[in-house]
């Protein structure tokens, strides 16, 4: 009987120096989308994303070109190894990343699409600057109601239980904490982001994207994807990119999108590329679905382990 599991994959904010390194002479889908991305930067993207300063590489540009091209990567590897997901999904700029490894877009469009889009992303953060912060231990139904009416503020990105992230301008996120800690919260957390991400702030960056986004030679792919624009499962290309048109100003349904992954792949999952957010994120939902983290070469060996046919061969999950 296959082992039912899922790839997910993250979005910025997983990043950090050296990362990639053990896979740059392993993967040529690694060098190539690296090597694409800097054509059209300019920019040596290979030396931030191996040296740092983590200042450099937490670029927005920077960053969302090297976690999509490391996770992308990842993901080739594992599945050389023989793992094939039940389904892929990722967190806003991770999407793009289920998008190759399922088969429903094309490893150079993806790139490209990856750049503009966090190019226009990063203009965005200049002509309307905001901010995002995490807040612990309110459910999004206690949050959502406490933002004042008339207010910028959003809710950007629904986690799981207990962490949605807010975003919006600046000076009215951070007006935020008082009344938010108050109310029971357990913590409120800026995100080291440039910019109001998955809010209207987002508008002007998501006009100039859009254009791309109605080029991109989507397919349906070879492994079923959740979205986690809806947290369901993607089943009409046509309609896919109307949604991918407005993901820059979209909320993420994350939680939605762990709990259809549940449902799919009971056996559990793994995050693809660098960082462990979605790790913590997955266990929110359910405590007792095995997750792994697959980073860097040493990491794969550990998935047959973990994730093997035979119930007896399988490695406790922490």
């Amino acid at each position: 009987m296959a082992t039912e599991i899922a790839f997910v994959f993250p979005g910025q904010g997983s990043q950090s120096p050296g990362m990639g390194a053990d896979l740059l002479e392993r993967s040529p889908s690694l060098r190539r989308a690296l090597r694409l991305a800097e054509e059209i930067t300019r920019s040596d993207l290979t030396g931030a994303m191996l040296h740092g300063p983590a200042e450099r590489l937490g670029a927005t540009v920077t960053t969302q070109a090297t976690v999509f091209a490391v996770s992308v990567a990842v993901a080739e590897l594992a599945a050389e190894r023989g793992f094939r997901p039940a389904a892929v999904a990722g967190h806003s700029l991770g999407e793009f990343s289920a998008l190759v490894a399922g088969g429903w877009l094309d490893l150079a469009s993806a790139t490209r699409a990856v750049v503009l889009r966090a190019q226009a992303m990063e203009r965005c953060c200049v002509s309307s600057p905001g901010a995002m912060a995490a807040v612990i231990g309110l459910d999004v139904e206690r949050v959502a109601p406490l933002l004042p009416s008339g207010s910028d503020v959003v809710v950007a990105n629904v986690n799981g239980p207990g962490q949605v992230v807010l975003s919006g301008p600046s000076a009215e996120v951070s007006s935020l904490e008082e009344p938010l800690l108050a109310a029971g919260a357990a913590g409120y957390q800026r995100l080291p982001v440039a910019g109001a991400f998955h809010s209207p702030l987002m508008a002007a960056a998501q006009q100039e994207f859009a254009p791309v986004v109605d080029t991109l030679p989507l397919r349906p792919g070879h492994t079923p994807m959740v979205s986690s624009i809806t947290g369901g499962l993607v089943e009409d290309v046509d309609t896919y990119r109307e949604l991918l048109r407005g993901q820059i100003t979209a909320p993420v349904q994350w939680e939605r999108t762990a709990t259809t992954l549940l449902r799919l792949c009971p056996d559990g999952a793994v995050e693809m590329g660098p960082g462990r957010v979605l790790r913590g994120l997955l266990r929110r939902v359910d405590r007792s679905w095995p997750v792994a983290n697959c980073r860097a070469w040493p990491d794969l060996p550990a998935l047959a382990h973990r994730f093997g046919t035979d119930p007896a061969t399988r490695l406790p999950v922490g």
